[in-house]
């Protein structure tokens, strides 16, 4: 199993906190969304942003990846048992759908998505796949509010 070094795809280093990380996913995910970049690499190189994304800002998952990063880098044998293998792999499979959500998603609404969820306003989603579906009903429930 490859593991990708998600810290140097997102160039940070590994002591960041979170806001750290989230500027750094914008500013890539930016460089490679297909409204600015047409490029053939362009979509696996966004796909891996999601998924360094995905998993770096996930504490549990971080943690967990910290671990197994550590292990190849001091080149300890990494011997993951069938199940964190398999915790991998979905985590993997998991940012996969996100990765086509975003990428079919114009950047702006993605920002204006990602200011939503740093604001604090993720309740107003209902968690369903569509994020275009999902920004409209937020942002009809906020100008419902006014």
């Amino acid at each position: 199993m490859e593991l990708k070094n998600y810290y140097k795809l997102l160039k940070i280093e590994k002591s960041v906190d979170l806001s750290t990380i989230k500027k750094a996913f914008r500013t890539e995910i930016a460089l490679y969304h297909p409204d600015k970049n047409t490029s053939e690499d362009a979509r696996a190189h966004f796909e891996l942003l999601v998924e360094g994304f995905d998993i770096l800002s996930d504490p549990e998952k971080r943690k967990a990846y910290d671990n197994m990063l550590f292990s190849e880098a001091t080149n300890t044998a990494l011997i993951l048992e069938p199940k964190a293998e398999e915790t991998y792999t979905q985590w993997k499979e998991t940012s996969k759908k996100k990765a086509k959500s975003y990428w079919d998603t114009s950047l702006a609404e993605l920002l204006v998505l990602d200011l939503f969820l740093d604001a604090g306003l993720n309740g107003l989603f209902s968690g369903t796949e569509d994020l275009l579906d999902d920004i409209g009903d937020s942002l009809g429930d906020l100008l419902d509010i006014f």
